[in-house]
């Protein structure tokens, strides 16, 4: 901004709803990622609107990958990294070895 501009406009670089996660979302207004998607994040389905998170869950616990009784946030992300694997294996019709693009030539 030039040195004679009367306004300026400074955004907080910590989340003014939690206080705890950087400001990553500035419009419409300044938030963390995840408040920003508690406050905004919706999706149609059918002609009505729903909160992104509450589908996203209904989905995981539909799959089965959902917070067990007990389970850590740990154990819980180790397990669906482990299902994702899987899934990617069952996907592609690999029966072992790597997954992704950075394979090794032979």
């Amino acid at each position: 901004m030039s040195s004679k501009s009367t306004s300026q406009e400074t955004w907080p670089t910590w989340c003014p709803v939690c206080e705890y996660k950087r400001v990553t979302q500035l419009q419409p207004s300044p938030m963390c990622d995840s408040c920003w998607a508690d406050k905004y994040s919706t999706q149609s389905i059918g002609g009505v609107v729903r909160p992104f998170k509450e589908i996203l869950k209904e989905q995981l616990v539909e799959s089965g990958l959902w917070f067990k009784d007990g389970e850590t946030r740990g154990e819980w992300q180790e397990r669906i990294s482990l299902e994702g694997r899987s899934a990617l294996r069952r996907f592609t019709g690999r029966k072992t070895g790597k997954v992704g693009v950075h394979k090794d030539k032979a």
